[in-house]
């Protein structure tokens, strides 16, 4: 009969293999860390920005992960967004992006934020009603916790959903995943049970909206970058932009590296393989043949990996290996760029 230790080592592959499949990928990481500031101010919050920065004229993590933002919203007003009007967040993690909309001089008459996690809901909330209590601002504030991935008829109430009105009632269900009073930092979604919280400050009207804000999170979801971009088609008008960030691979990536990248980082195979070239055009002409329109696409690559990569590798050996590796795709090509488009009259 084999020993307990033999069948212990015989079966740690086959937990490394599941990992992914059971946890959120970046919950391995703890983000807050790269928020505490060597020399934070008294009275200076720390915050909890998760993105790779926008590095010009700082060293500082949360200053180029704020910058990173601001650069991407600057996009939104450099296409004629002049602030107000609806803006719907998607994947705003614990709320930073979302003080960043209200923080600017026209900010929107609506926000509304869009994340999978009922934990980032939560944390977005409470930051938002401390930093703008809701007697106070002039923004309807609107929380949704769901899959970005919009699926007509089974996500009633999804903010990508064209028909649906606003809930008056909070409704949650039971967290999974994890026992009582244990916090795991991260959660185990259900793709027949997900989580929604819909609340808002006032009576608000539905979409369409005037602007969708994405920043660093569009590559997870599924079918494809084409195919989520067009479930939001319905929900704006001729006129309303949708910005965002997108990490793109080389068009050479091999399948097999594509594969062991799309199952580790849970990313859409269709997001990691064959897509079209950044810098030879096809990357703006596949979105303009989906019906976009007016479609800017900058290289940001210069300005976000060499030093976001040498402030993790100044961090130690876990982050060093992690700086290795972004280091590496770096080197094969994959690209950081910036998306503003029109959805048009299509």
């Amino acid at each position: 009969m084999p020993s307990l230790t033999l069948l212990s080592f015989s079966i740690i592959p086959l937990v490394i293999l599941l990992i992914p499949r059971w946890i959120e990928p970046y919950s391995l990481l703890d983000y807050k860390v790269l928020n505490v500031r060597p020399d934070p101010q008294e009275g200076c919050r720390t915050t909890a920005w998760f993105n790779m920065g926008w590095w010009e004229n700082t060293d500082s993590f949360p200053d180029a992960a704020e910058a990173l933002a601001q650069k991407l919203l600057d996009l939104a007003y450099e296409g004629g967004y002049e602030g107000g009007g609806s803006v719907l967040d998607i994947g705003h993690g614990a709320g930073e992006s979302l003080v960043l909309h209200l923080s600017q001089p026209v900010p929107p008459q609506h926000l509304y934020g869009l994340t999978s996690l009922s934990s980032d809901t939560s944390a977005s909330r409470a930051l938002i009603d401390d930093l703008f209590p809701a007697e106070k601002r002039t923004t309807d504030v609107s929380f949704f916790t769901f899959s970005a991935e919009f699926r007509p008829g089974k996500d009633v109430g999804h903010p990508l959903d064209r028909m649906r009105g606003y809930l008056d009632e909070e409704e949650e269900s039971e967290d999974e995943g994890a026992p009582d009073g244990v916090d795991l930092g991260f959660e185990i979604q259900s793709p027949e049970k997900d989580r929604e919280i819909a609340t808002s400050d006032s009576g608000s009207s539905p979409p369409p909206y005037d602007l969708i804000y994405i920043l660093d999170s569009i590559y997870h979801y599924p079918p494809s970058l084409p195919s989520f971009l067009t479930t939001l088609r319905p929900v704006l008008s001729p006129s309303s932009l949708v910005v965002f960030t997108d990490i793109v691979p080389p068009p050479s990536l091999p399948r097999w590296k594509a594969l062991l990248i799309s199952y580790v980082m849970k990313v859409p195979f269709a997001n990691v393989y064959n897509r079209p070239s950044v810098s030879g055009g096809s990357f703006k002409k596949r979105l303009e043949e989906s019906g976009w329109e007016d479609v800017i696409v900058e290289d940001w690559s210069e300005g976000v990996w060499p030093r976001f990569i040498e402030n993790l590798r100044a961090r130690g050996v876990f982050w060093g290996v992690v700086a290795r590796v972004i280091e590496s795709a770096q080197e094969e090509g994959w690209k950081f760029v910036g998306v503003r488009a029109r959805r048009g009259e299509r």
